[in-house]
């Protein structure tokens, strides 16, 4: 029995994936390189791009530059980056911008 991809991402349950959320498939450790991350989110008029993810030192930080090359405004989220180096994560947040929960919610709200 072949899993759907919904299913792939239920092993997180605070994540819920809509019917008509986009959705894009990335096979490089930068999420704009191949892929139509970048249309996507110039159709869809957006400027912020918040970055949370696995492999810091590779997916995370590739994604952030790709997206200031682009010019796109990059945030890492406070707490939504890991890597199997602490150092990495802690030199993450000290050198790039980084945004909390509580303020993508107030911005949400606003």
């Amino acid at each position: 029995m072949q899993e759907s991809n919904r299913d792939l991402y239920n092993f997180i349950p605070e994540i819920q994936i809509q019917n008509n959320d986009l959705k894009m498939t990335k096979e490089h450790s930068n999420a704009f390189w191949k892929t139509e991350l970048e249309q996507i989110l110039l159709n869809q008029g957006i400027e912020l791009v918040i970055i949370a993810g696995f492999a810091t030192e590779h997916c995370v930080l590739f994604t952030y530059n790709g997206a200031i090359e682009r010019g796109f405004k990059p945030v890492i989220l406070q707490q939504g980056i890991l890597s199997t180096e602490s150092d990495v994560i802690l030199s993450t947040y000290r050198d790039r911008n980084v945004v909390s929960y509580p303020v993508i919610e107030y911005l949400v709200n606003e």
